[in-house]
């Protein structure tokens, strides 16, 4: 079953109109900012880890971000950039809820998802092939939903230039770790493939960017409504859809 693009944009313009009606920015500066979801890496949590202690462990990873994002916001100034965000995020995070990714983290302008990990194999059957095929989806569906939602919405409320942005997906092994002090602490993940994708957000702009494992693990299926094109020197595929 496809994703419904009518309930996503229901959603994502309720939210659009809670936070119109709470603005109170009139000449207050715009600032992003990137707060950790704290303690959302599926099967670890902070209180049972002790400091430098670490895992290793196998997950999907999407990068998702707005392109030119600073540049838009001082064009567009404070009110509309915090519009657009609560437009832009909304409208992704339906989505990720839909692939049943988890939130790692919300970062200003873009989001980093996992797929995978023991607890999600337990709990949910999500195999590698599937964990990998719900990043690629997410990731192509995500660009569906910028054109029909997102700059639906920010040209019907004339919130400035249509939005564009970029997704990077990888599978591998990531550590997580504890890291902090007593009173302020985290559980983080670190890993070249988390790297990887956000190295591939950034080098496209409206494409899924994929590594070689995410092509050579999805899943074969008579038909095939999703292809393969090559990027570069053959490490790295953009995912598309075949019809």
């Amino acid at each position: 079953m496809a994703i419904d693009i009518d309930a996503v944009y229901k959603s994502t313009y309720e939210h659009y109109l809670k936070a119109k009606d709470n603005i109170v920015l009139e000449s207050t500066f715009f600032e992003h900012r990137a707060d950790a979801i704290s303690d959302v890496i599926p099967g670890f949590q902070a209180d049972k880890l002790e400091f430098g202690s670490y895992d290793k462990e196998n997950f999907a990873v999407l990068f998702v971000d707005m392109r030119r994002s600073t540049q838009r916001a001082q064009n567009v100034g404070a009110k509309k950039t915090f519009l657009t965000m609560h437009v832009f995020l909304t409208a992704l995070l339906e989505v990720v809820n839909y692939y049943h990714g988890k939130v790692i983290d919300i970062m200003g302008d873009g989001l980093m998802v996992f797929w995978g990990g023991r607890v999600a194999r337990e709990e949910s059957n999500m195999v590698k092939s599937i964990a990998v095929q719900n990043a690629g989806l997410c990731g192509r569906d995500m660009l569906k939903i910028r054109e029909s939602v997102i700059n639906r919405i920010i040209e019907d409320e004339n919130l400035g230039s249509p939005i564009s942005l970029s997704v990077g997906v990888t599978f591998d092994s990531v550590i997580v770790t504890k890291i902090g002090i007593t009173d302020s602490y985290d559980v983080k993940a670190f890993g070249d493939c988390i790297n990887v994708a956000s190295h591939y957000a950034n080098e496209t702009e409206n494409r899924v960017k994929v590594s070689k494992k995410v092509k050579n693990e999805w899943p074969s299926s008579k038909g095939g409504g999703i292809r393969f094109t090559l990027a570069g020197n053959g490490e790295a595929y953009y995912l598309e859809s075949g019809n």
